[in-house]
C-alpha cells in the first residue's frame, strides 16, 4: 500500500481494502473503476462484453437516410450515442440534419455524450430506463415517426410499447457485442484471489459473466456478494443465482457508486 493510501483517514476511504469486479465494457470500464479508487477501493476490471460494429449497417443507413422524416431520436446508452452520430458522419452528415428531430436521452451519462457532439437532448425521462422513455412519450407519438438505433440484443419494450401509442417506430441495429476471449481466465484468476464485491451494469454484463465460467468458478463466483445498476439488471443476476445485496436508487454510475459506499460504511 502506498504511503498516500495509508495516510487518508477511513472517513476518506470508505471502500479501503474492497477489491470489488468491474465487468463493463473495455472503453467504459474507467467511469466506475475510477470512481471506486477515488473512496479505497481496489477495482479489478475484467470486461465480460466487447462492444462492437453491428455485422451491417444497411438498417441504420436507412433510417439516417430518412431522417427528414423522422420527428423522434431516442437514444438509450452512451453507446447507441457514439455508434450513431459515427454512422452519422460516414455518410456525410453533420448534426444539422437533427434540427427537426426531437432528441431523447435515457439519462444524464447519454445527455452528456450527446453534448460532446454539440446537441443537446430535448427531452430526458425522471426514470432512467426504457420504462421512463416509455412514460414520457407515449402520449406524444401517434401519428409519430420514431427513430430508435440499438443493440441487437435490446429488449422490445420501446418499439412495442410506443408502436401500441401510436407511432412508426424504426429501431435498427447500431452496435452489438462479444465476448472478451481473455475474460474466463481472467475471471477465474480474480475470483480464486478473492473479491468482496460483482458489479453489474447491464444485464447482458450478467449474461456474459456467466456464460464465461465454468460450473465450478461460478459456484465459487456465487459466494461473492453483488452490487447492480438497477431492478433490471438485479433480476436477471437473480436469475442466475447471485446474491444481489446493493441496488442504485436509479440506474446510474454514481448512484451505484453511493449505495456501494453506504453499504460498506455500515459494516
Amino acid at each position: 500500500m502506498t504511503e498516500s493510501r495509508k495516510s487518508q483517514t477511513p472517513g476518506r476511504c470508505p471502500l479501503r481494502g474492497r477489491r470489488i469486479l468491474v465487468t463493463r465494457a473495455a472503453d467504459q470500464a474507467s467511469a466506475l473503476s475510477d470512481a471506486l479508487a477515488a473512496r479505497g477501493a481496489e477495482p479489478v476490471v475484467i470486461p465480460t462484453i466487447q462492444i462492437v460494429a453491428p455485422a451491417s449497417y444497411a438498417g441504420l443507413d436507412r433510417a439516417i437516410a430518412d431522417l427528414g422524416e423522422t420527428d423522434y431520436l431516442v437514444l438509450t446508452s452512451v453507446n447507441a450515442v457514439e455508434f450513431f452520430f459515427q454512422r452519422l458522419s460516414t455518410l456525410g452528415y453533420d448534426a444539422a440534419s437533427l434540427d427537426r428531430v426531437k432528441i431523447v436521452a435515457v439519462g444524464p451519462k447519454s445527455a452528456a455524450a450527446l453534448s460532446a457532439h454539440g446537441l443537446q437532448a430535448d427531452l430526458v425521462p425522471d426514470d432512467y430506463r426504457a420504462e421512463g422513455i416509455v412514460a414520457m412519450l407515449r402520449e406524444q407519438v401517434s401519428g409519430k415517426r420514431v427513430l430508435y438505433p440499438r443493440a441487437a440484443l435490446a429488449r422490445e419494450l420501446i418499439p412495442a410499447e410506443l408502436t401500441r401509442a401510436g407511432a412508426e417506430v424504426v429501431a435498427p441495429t447500431a452496435y452489438t457485442s462479444v465476448l472478451p476471449e481473455d475474460a474466463p481466465g481472467k475471471l477465474g484468476r480474480a475470483l480464486a484471489d478473492g473479491l468482496d464485491l460483482l458489479t453489474f451494469t447491464a444485464s447482458s454484463t450478467v449474461d456474459n459473466f456467466t456464460g464465461l465460467l465454468d460450473t465450478n468458478t461460478l459456484d465459487l463466483a456465487r459466494k461473492v456478494p453483488v452490487a447492480s445498476i438497477g431492478p433490471l439488471t438485479t433480476a436477471t443476476a437473480k436469475k442466475h443465482g447471485f446474491n444481489v445485496i446493493i441496488e442504485a436508487d436509479n440506474a446510474t454510475l454514481d448512484d451505484m457508486v453511493e449505495a456501494i459506499t453506504r453499504h460498506f460504511a455500515q459494516q
